[in-house]
């Protein structure tokens, strides 16, 4: 007999949200197999959640929670509390807690709220850029009372922020419904790693790189890159946003995305031309189709059979859900008047990447990866893409092409994904709907990863280092480095992880920094963009990709002599050079060497500083080759100031949720960790 969903959430403590019922009832209604163990981890969701949401907190110091804190560091029976005078509320709270009993060895952060109640925040440690790592039960205590905080969404009720009850609203409908599709995504996981297991196992072999290996001298088409890309379950390793899907069904989230091994039929919509744009990388910018039909032969005929000039229309590849949710209802009318006109009949199977909007054909080799609107909130942002990205695409593409050319050892090891072409619904001026129907109709095609490769070699997307892996259920990253000391006869694994990130580093900073002083080019280098690839465990060369987020800083492009003409509004170009600086080193220094230094001194216990000290080295190294050129020698003494300076900005990730209308980012301060070496410079 089937238990009912009233049976299996009367196992969970405390209420049940309405995203979690329609999760479980599609489970049981689709996947009845699933429901039990979704039951089971609903915690785990709503911890996932929670645990971003008190480290974004506090790393960001909103309602000063960080500032206004106070430690408390537990030894034994031992409480000691980090205040000026242990007053009579003190002396309660560290009573209470004291019966409610501590994890010794461990410190506590204490925030006073009204009314004699107080926050109790595990911390396990505070890395570089106080990221702050939650361990344990977030409490609340009131009245003499503790209870374990179970859900995102109890925190921010007992924050309050500025009486903006509308940000408030909005956020916790985001948390609830990330915490469901969090549990969603952990409950599709241990399915899918049993089966995983299963047929690795009998094949002899316990590691992902083995695996992948294998799988692409069976299988010809077989794509590793995605393989790696889907490996990423929680997502955004800090963002409290990261599984928030609004809009979208359970069905939705468990049918599309990559967590899920999504599958999408990419369907395509015409345009007549008038109401087109276009930019592509081909000697004929008036055809906008070649590429497309090139890719797609199928296209153009289907297009015939529905008695469609193909001449008269632009053809733009659009997501599944967003023709069925979105494409029909925004752009009624030009359907009706045959303005836009969706085709029918052919279709291209595309499996999701981590950026759930940028999907890879699958089944045919590695062809063109396409990243198409999305009209759902995920993370922070609405998914759709802006005429200014689909425009700029092919300007970068040549714009970055031509300077690699320049660097002709540099593009060796730091490789473009170059964006081929982009198109977009051209909404009529002063229609009350035209950001609406220019950003929801539109389409970049780029480079596959895949054919990147040769024999032998992996290319792993920077935010599924850190995932587990199905086989060894280590992190990726440790199987790397266990390989690469392997290969490289390194005993100790301690040394092979500091000669992986050494190697690695050596590859993407002189990539970051170079684009950076020379031709004031600050690309988005976060983990999600930023896919190296390695061959016996070692980094070998990195492909960077997606720079619609770039900022670059123009008269350094002058200064090359370049010119270059961006789609009118386009926020590209910048005359502020803090735009140039931040993006670098806010992607670069904080995500993508802050999350690799943070793994690897947790995982085999090296210091920090070790790490950041031989992140200077390798700077140094840069700056001084750059310094020692006239040209660029102010522009390299210049960053090479702001890199090392004493507080950095730190993008308020949780912040902005909760001040939706600012024009831009916000931002926090935090301690750098490279603030030490400066003057240091050999």
């Amino acid at each position: 007999m089937k238990t009912s969903s009233t049976q299996l959430l009367e196992k969970i403590s405390g209420p049940v949200s309405k995203e979690e019922w329609n999760t479980l009832y599609f489970l049981q209604q689709q996947h009845p197999e699933m429901a039990a163990e979704y039951v089971q981890l609903l915690s785990q969701g709503r911890f996932g959640i929670l645990r971003r949401l008190a480290g974004s907190l506090l790393r960001e110091n909103i309602m000063e929670i960080s500032s206004n804190s106070h430690d408390l560091y537990v030894i034994d029976s031992i409480y000691a509390l980090n205040v000026p005078q242990i007053n009579e509320y003190w002396q309660r709270i560290i009573s209470v807690l004291n019966n409610h009993g501590l994890k010794s060895g461990k410190v506590y952060k204490l925030y006073s709220l009204s009314n004699g109640q107080c926050l109790v925040f595990p911390v396990s440690k505070t890395y570089a850029f106080n990221r702050v790592e939650i361990e344990g039960d977030i409490l609340h205590i009131f009245d003499m009372e503790v209870r374990t905080l179970e859900h995102p969404v109890e925190l921010l009720e007992l924050i309050q922020y500025k009486s903006r009850q509308g940000s408030f609203n909005k956020l916790a409908d985001e948390l609830r419904n990330g915490s469901a599709n969090l549990a969603l995504s952990y409950t599709y996981w241990r399915q899918k790693k049993k089966g995983l297991q299963k047929e690795a196992w009998g094949q002899g072999i316990t590691n992902t790189i083995d695996w992948v290996l294998t799988q692409k001298r069976q299988d010809p088409v077989f794509d590793s890159s995605l393989f790696f890309e889907r490996l990423s379950v929680e997502g955004h390793n800090l963002h409290p946003g990261t599984k928030t899907k609004i809009g979208m069904e359970p069905e939705d989230v468990f049918l599309y995305a990559p967590e899920f091994d999504g599958i999408t039929d990419i369907q395509f919509v015409a345009i007549r031309k008038d109401y087109a744009e276009w930019s592509v990388v081909e000697e004929n910018e008036e055809d906008a189709n070649r590429l497309l039909f090139t890719e797609y032969p199928e296209l153009p005929k289907a297009a015939a059979e529905q008695g469609i000039c193909l001449y008269d229309y632009v053809f733009v590849p659009v997501h599944s859900w967003q023709l069925e949710h979105a494409i029909e209802k925004i752009y009624e009318k030009e359907i009706g008047d045959n303005i836009v006109i969706p085709i029918r009949g052919f279709v291209v199977p595309c499996g999701a990447t981590s950026s759930f909007r940028t999907v890879v054909p699958v089944g045919r080799g590695p062809k063109l990866a396409i990243k198409v609107a999305v009209n759902s909130q995920m993370t922070s942002t609405v998914r759709s893409i802006s005429p200014q990205t689909t425009n700029n695409a092919a300007v970068f593409t040549r714009l970055v092409c031509s300077i690699m050319e320049r660097e002709p050892n540099l593009i060796k090891t730091f490789v473009p994904i170059c964006e081929r072409a982009g198109y977009n619904f051209k909404a009529k001026d002063g229609e009350s709907t035209q950001t609406l129907k220019s950003r929801n109709l539109s389409a970049v095609l780029r480079e596959n990863v895949e054919t990147f490769l040769n024999e032998n070699e992996v290319a792993i997307v920077g935010s599924s280092l850190f995932a587990e892996s199905p086989f060894s259920e280590k992190s990726i990253l440790e199987e790397l480095i266990e390989k690469y000391a392997a290969e490289q006869n390194v005993t100790s694994l301690r040394k092979a992880a500091f000669k992986f990130v050494s190697e690695y580093l050596s590859i993407a900073l002189p990539g970051f920094l170079t684009l950076m002083v020379k031709y004031g080019i600050g690309l988005e280098g976060h983990l999600q963009n930023s896919v190296m690839v390695y061959k016996d465990g070692r980094p070998v060369r990195m492909l960077f990709r997606d720079w619609g987020g770039a900022r670059i800083f123009q008269p350094r492009l002058q200064q090359q002599q370049i010119s270059v003409s961006f789609y009118p509004g386009s926020v590209t170009l910048t005359a502020n050079i803090e735009e140039m600086h931040n993006k670098v080193f806010y992607t670069v220094s904080q995500n993508q060497c802050g999350e690799l230094i943070l793994q690897v001194c947790k995982t085999y216990g090296i210091r920090e500083e070790e790490l950041w000290q031989e992140v200077h080295r390798i700077c140094s190294n840069v700056f001084n080759h750059l310094d020692s050129q006239p040209l660029y020698m102010e522009n390299a003494r210049l960053d090479k100031d702001v890199l090392y300076q004493e507080k950095v900005d730190h993008k308020a990730l949780t912040k902005m949720r909760l001040e939706p209308d600012s024009k831009s980012y916000c931002y926090t301060k935090v301690a750098n960790p490279l603030y030490k070496f400066r003057g240091k410079e050999g």
